[in-house]
């Protein structure tokens, strides 16, 4: 079974067969007939042509596991003290399973523009298609997040096969991020037309995997030199050194994206690893903004500039770059602090109990909890019958969708929107603020105080375990 962090064998296997791969991988596809951007060859440069000096740098900042009261905060702390060149809140890409997590801070996490991307229903390398296809049909009926946006996939330990793609480009994801990469094949993200171009060192690629349209997001590994005999770290990187040698490999590995072809950097973490190593990454994190055009972006963003890339100079300009919140005249079960009470859905969450832990949802418990064979169980109160929490219908986005009353808030003349960008945000240091001076206070921050008001629920969710 594959280790979330290389092995030794695999880390000098990838480092010595890395050349000869990139090589075979970008040989099979032909530029002239894989067209940008519904196709898109693997390579070291970024799209179009383009100069590495005048794209950004992106970086991904991705978290792993089950979503529930003591890994939020864990979250929130890296992502509160941070924004983007536009004032924006970072944002980041959790890789959810279902087993564990808690739907409402799905939802929440979600509603603050974050990304949820699928990592099966109870955390198994080289998953069936029951794992993949249930854990999305889970998190849709109890988070209300649309199918159209949980398109993104990880396998847990990165265990995967040429049939776990099989399985994806079935189900019409729209890309996966469970390859590693070193220098020599730190490739922008490429489709997977003509197979895999990553990992080479498993055989993987010289599996008949062709899935027109569908994306790799490779994870750019942490390599400990510069020496032929480097190391590269993948996953929770803080548990391989101390801090003080953690944050050189950082700091170097940022330098040699930045300065070299921009290929989107990476910092990949199971919050129940992170421990002290808080302040550690937030110093990281504040570094990385020392320098211009670094943008913390998630997957789905970071895919939306591929298919058209355009100058950082006008990545601020970009719609998905934005970050706007719904100006909803009631509290609803939508994930959102829309009474402005510093809680997020006072009063009207419900608490799931059942022997595994409680969890909480906006769209009605269920009789079961959810599992492969049956991912969404019919729910206590069904359609009808007093109580009954509508979901949320293809008519209406989930942040305007009140599922108590069945009424979608948004229509098309009443849909209004709250900037939440900071009027000149300052960084590095973590020093940003509003115009007035006071700190920032973040979704994530109102997400972690809310779990104060669920009293026992959050107390027995905190203690439970969290499959690695």
């Amino acid at each position: 079974m594959r280790s979330s962090r290389l092995s030794l064998v695999a880390a000098v296997s990838a480092v010595l067969l890395a050349t000869l791969a990139h090589v075979e991988a970008v040989g099979s596809c032909d530029p002239s007939t894989c067209i940008h951007p519904a196709c898109l060859c693997p390579s070291l440069t970024p799209p179009k042509g383009m100069d590495p000096k005048t794209v950004p740098q992106f970086f991904t900042l991705t978290f792993d596991d089950a979503v529930q009261a003591p890994t939020v905060p864990v979250a929130g702390a890296l992502m509160t003290p941070h924004t983007n060149p536009n004032g924006c809140p970072i944002k980041a890409t959790w890789f959810a399973q279902t087993i564990y997590s808690d739907f409402a801070l799905i939802q929440q996490w979600y509603a603050s523009g974050n990304e949820i991307a699928d990592h099966t229903m109870t955390h198994v390398g080289t998953p069936p298609a029951a794992e993949i296809t249930g854990n999305r049909r889970s998190i849709n009926a109890f988070s209300g997040i649309p199918f159209a946006k949980l398109n993104g996939f990880r396998a847990p330990f990165l265990n995967y096969s040429d049939g776990t793609f099989a399985i994806l480009g079935q189900e019409k994801f729209l890309y996966d991020s469970s390859t590693n990469a070193v220098p020599t094949d730190a490739y922008w993200p490429y489709t997977l037309d003509h197979g895999l171009a990553n990992d080479c060192w498993n055989g993987i690629c010289d599996k008949p995997i062709s899935i027109p349209g569908m994306w790799e997001i490779p994870m750019a590994a942490i390599m400990d030199s510069d020496l032929p005999t480097a190391i590269p770290h993948a996953m929770d990187v803080q548990l391989d050194a101390s801090a003080e040698v953690v944050a050189t490999w950082l700091r170097k590995n940022f330098d040699r994206h930045y300065n070299g072809n921009r290929s989107p950097f990476g910092i990949y973490l199971h919050p129940v690893h992170v421990g002290n190593a808080t302040q550690l990454y937030n110093e990281f994190f504040a570094y990385a903004r020392t320098f211009p055009d670094v943008w913390f972006v998630t997957n789905q963003q970071l895919l939306q500039w591929m298919q058209n890339p355009v100058p950082s100079s006008q990545l601020a300009d970009q719609p998905y770059m934005k970050c706007t919140v719904p100006a909803v005249s009631k509290e609803i079960c939508n994930g959102l602090d829309d009474a402005k009470l510093g809680s997020v859905d006072k009063g009207v969450i419900e608490t799931c109990n059942f022997v595994a832990g409680p969890w909480s949802t906006c769209y009605g418990c269920p009789k079961a909890m959810p599992t492969p064979s049956d991912p969404v169980p019919e729910r206590v109160v069904t359609p009808g019958q007093p109580g009954y929490r509508t979901p949320v219908p293809a008519t209406c986005a989930m942040e305007w969708w009140d599922p108590i009353s069945a009424q979608c808030l948004c229509t098309s003349s009443n849909c209004t929107f709250t900037d939440t960008a900071v009027p000149g945000a300052k960084n590095p240091g973590g020093s940003d603020t509003t115009g007035t001076g006071a700190p920032r206070r973040s979704a994530a921050d109102n997400i972690a105080a809310t779990w104060t008001g669920f009293g026992l629920a959050a107390a027995m969710a905190a203690g439970l375990s969290q499959l690695l």
